[in-house]
C-alpha cells in the first residue's frame, strides 16, 4: 500500500488531478462506489451512458462528474448542476445525497480509494504550493522579494509540514475511514491557504487555484464525512 500510496502522490504531482486519479484507479480493487448519488472520474473513464453532471472546472482539469449508475433514481437533497459549474467550492454531492446502503466489504474498498485519493490530492497540493511559490518568486514588494517576507515563509513552511503530516495520516490511518475523511479535510485547508500565496489570481475559480476547487469536489463526490453522516 505504501508503494502504491507513493506512486499516486508522484503521478499528480508531475502529471495533475487526472493522471494521478487514473492511477488511483489502476491500483484500486473492485466494489468501491461513492458514498452518494455523484461521482468524478478521469473523463474517459465515465460509463457511457452515465447521467452527466457538469461541472466547467472539473471539466477543464480533464474529470468528469456523473451519476453512478444504479443511483439515477435517487434524490439528492441539495446538488443543484445548474449551479455546481458556478460554485465548485460549495458543492458537496458525495456529502449531500442521499446515502445508500453498503455492505462491509464495499466500505472497505471504498475507503482505500479514499486513500489513493488522498495521495492523488496531496500531490496535487504539492503542485499547487510549487506553481506559487514560482508566481511569487517573481514578485517584490519594497524593493523586497515577496518570497522572503516572514508572513510569506511562514505560510509556505505550514502548508509543507501539512502534506508531510497528512502524507504520515494516510499511512498511518489507511483502515480508519474518519481518519482518512479528517484528512481529507485537512488536504482541503492546505490547498486553501495554498490559493492564498496567489494573490488576487488564487481566489478565480478559473485561474490556477482550479486545481484546489476540483481536489475538493473529488473528495466530496468519494470521501464520507466523519462518523458517516451527511
Amino acid at each position: 500500500m505504501r508503494d502504491t500510496i507513493a506512486r499516486c502522490e508522484t503521478t499528480a504531482h508531475a502529471e495533475g488531478l487526472a493522471a494521478g486519479l487514473t492511477q488511483a484507479l489502476a491500483a484500486a480493487r473492485d466494489g468501491f462506489s461513492p458514498p452518494g448519488r455523484v461521482a468524478a472520474l478521469p473523463a474517459d473513464r465515465v460509463p457511457p451512458g452515465a447521467a452527466a453532471v457538469r461541472n466547467r472546472l472539473a471539466e477543464r482539469e480533464g474529470i468528469g462528474c456523473f451519476v453512478w449508475p444504479g443511483r439515477e433514481a435517487e434524490r439528492p437533497h441539495h446538488v443543484r448542476p445548474g449551479r455546481e459549474a458556478e460554485r465548485p467550492h460549495h458543492v458537496r454531492p458525495g456529502r449531500e445525497a442521499e446515502r445508500p446502503h453498503h455492505d462491509s466489504a464495499s466500505d472497505d474498498t471504498t475507503t482505500e480509494f479514499a486513500v489513493l485519493l488522498g495521495a492523488v490530492r496531496l500531490g496535487a497540493t504539492r503542485r499547487l504550493l510549487e506553481h506559487a511559490v514560482t508566481h511569487l518568486s517573481g514578485r517584490t514588494v519594497g524593493g523586497e522579494p515577496t518570497l522572503r517576507k516572514q508572513l510569506v515563509l511562514g505560510t509556505v513552511a505550514d502548508v509543507m509540514t501539512g502534506v508531510e503530516a497528512a502524507r504520515h495520516a494516510l499511512l498511518t490511518g489507511a483502515d480508519v475511514p474518519d481518519a482518512v475523511a479528517d484528512t481529507h479535510e485537512r488536504l482541503t485547508e492546505l490547498d486553501w491557504e495554498t490559493t492564498k500565496l496567489l494573490g488576487a489570481s488564487g481566489y478565480l475559480a478559473d485561474g490556477p487555484a482550479r486545481t484546489a476547487h476540483v481536489s475538493r469536489l473529488l473528495a466530496d463526490c468519494w470521501v464520507a464525512a466523519p462518523g458517516g453522516t451527511p
